[in-house]
């Protein structure tokens, strides 16, 4: 559903003039922060390297109408340069950028010129509503079922990229959402969302703590295609995190047959007494018939769902954190892909400049056996470079 591009336009202006209003009342808050991040992509280091600028700028505006009511907009603006733009002769890049997979349509590229774009998206657009054990949420918001933290095939609402690090609010859905605490670590969920189709996302959560875990349990349809069932977990082995979660779809027209998809993550951290922190997943996940991926620019790129979370059915990862000191803190994430006898390798390093000013190196590097058009196998490599400086507000 398109929102006319005035109407927007005029919501935009009106809630970006009261929030910088100095006289604003203090049942209102407005934070965000101002990214530029320079990038370079290449297949080679002695081949053609890509080089983009993006500058992105986030704000969150809530006004806390009452004890009981909230209400929020929050959105992204995105100016970006540089050579994707300039290769982009089909409009695909720009296009990517602009589309919005919610039931309305609050993105819009205001300007699309040879070496520049320019995009808004309103991503957050709810009312919270809270009275005792009850909440109720309703407008564009991010419904997170997932327990574990790369893979989450219990999140039937708003999948995302791992890759996708300057994203940390992560996607939305257009969703009612009624929670009930019946206790102080259980409760009973009831969601649904409407994507760009109209079609319609449902389901049941049940949360509770049993065995000294937080355990949750899922059913609903998803899409209006599948029937969804999950189980979910948190908890710890001695001193070490534990957490999983899995789900099965089968499609609705087809009940009685095994055309269904199974999906289970497994995860374990620690933290040891120097700081430094490990983290083990694992990942396995039954392919759709139809998702073929030729590299891994198309599936990078590619919008995520519940059913196509990962390049291949097998994936194990593993991250280690270390604070080299209390302003400097290094990374390091890794995967490993048997089918396509591939790997991704992740460092990064944050420094904070100031209290409200961070400067980060991140590396994101691929490689791995694809077949071609033709069906042949070809090894294909893929590298990436971000450094970015952040002001947050």
């Amino acid at each position: 559903m398109k929102i006319n591009n005035y109407i927007f336009a005029f919501i935009l202006s009106l809630w970006v003039f009261v929030s910088f209003s100095q006289e604003k009342p203090k049942n209102w808050s407005f934070t965000g922060y101002l990214n530029n991040m320079q990038s370079v992509m290449m297949d080679d280091i002695d081949g053609i390297w890509v080089n983009d600028n993006l500058i992105h700028n986030r704000m969150n505006f809530t006004w806390y109408a009452s004890n009981s009511i909230n209400i929020s907009i929050q959105a992204r603006n995105r100016i970006m340069m540089g050579d994707r733009i300039r290769f982009d002769t089909l409009g695909l890049y720009a296009a990517t950028i602009s589309a919005d997979r919610g039931w309305l349509d609050l993105s819009e590229n205001w300007i699309e010129k040879k070496s520049v774009l320019i995009n808004t998206a309103l991503d957050r657009a709810w009312i919270d509503y809270e009275k005792g054990n009850l909440n109720i949420k309703l407008g564009r918001q991010r419904i997170n079922w997932g327990q574990t933290l790369i893979w989450n095939p219990n999140d039937l609402f708003n999948n995302y990229s791992f890759f996708d690090f300057d994203y940390p609010e992560k996607p939305g859905s257009d969703a009612l959402r009624i929670q009930y605490y019946t206790g102080m670590t259980s409760s009973v969920e009831l969601a649904a969302k409407i994507n760009e189709n109209e079609k319609i996302t449902a389901a049941t959560l049940i949360r509770l703590n049993k065995w000294n875990y937080d355990m949750q349990i899922l059913a609903g349809v998803l899409d209006e295609e599948d029937a969804a069932i999950g189980l979910g977990w948190s908890g710890a082995v001695k001193n070490a995190s534990f957490r999983g979660e899995m789900s099965y779809f089968h499609p609705i027209e087809n009940i009685a047959d095994t055309s269904g998809l199974f999906f289970i993550s497994l995860s374990t951290d620690y933290t040891f007494s120097n700081s430094l922190f490990l983290q083990l997943e694992a990942f396995y996940g039954q392919m759709p018939s139809n998702q073929q991926v030729f590299s891994y620019t198309q599936y990078y790129n590619a919008p995520l769902s519940v059913k196509n979370m990962a390049f291949t059915e097998y994936n194990i990862f593993a991250q280690m954190g270390y604070p080299v000191s209390p302003l400097i803190n290094t990374n390091i994430s890794a995967m490993y892909f048997p089918d396509l006898k591939g790997y991704f390798i992740g460092p990064s390093i944050d420094y904070s400049v100031s209290n409200s000013m961070d400067l980060s190196l991140f590396v994101q590097a691929f490689s791995g056996e694809f077949n071609n058009t033709a069906g042949i196998s070809e090894r294909q490599n893929f590298t990436m470079g971000f450094l970015r400086i952040r002001w947050s507000y």
